[in-house]
C-alpha cells in the first residue's frame, strides 16, 4: 500500500461581540459594518467558535509519500455538497 498525506480545509462559525456608539439607527448600522470588517481582520481569538457542525469542506491536496520525498496528486477537491449556499427547496403550493 502506498502512504497518501491528504490536507482538509472546512469552514466554522465564529463569533464575537462588539460595543459601538452611535447617533441613530442607520449611523449605527454603518459603524457596525465598520467595526464588524476589523475584527473579522483581527488575528485576536473570537468569542465563541462553533464547532458542532463543520461547513463547506475542501481536499486542499493529496501528496503521494515515496522514498524521495512527496509528490503532488492533486489540489482543491471538492468533496462534499456546498451546505451553506447550497439552493433552498422551495414549498411546493
Amino acid at each position: 500500500m502506498t502512504e497518501y498525506v491528504v490536507k482538509i480545509g472546512f469552514w466554522l462559525r465564529a463569533y464575537d461581540s462588539l460595543t459601538i456608539e452611535a447617533s441613530s439607527d442607520a449611523d449605527a448600522i454603518d459603524k457596525a459594518k465598520v467595526a464588524a470588517k476589523n475584527a473579522m481582520a483581527s488575528m485576536a481569538q473570537p468569542e465563541h467558535i462553533d464547532t458542532d457542525e463543520r461547513r463547506e469542506g475542501v481536499i486542499a491536496f493529496i501528496d503521494r509519500v515515496t522514498v524521495d520525498g512527496r509528490k503532488p496528486v492533486v489540489e482543491d477537491v471538492v468533496f462534499d455538497d456546498d451546505r451553506i449556499h447550497a439552493p433552498q427547496h422551495q414549498a411546493e403550493s
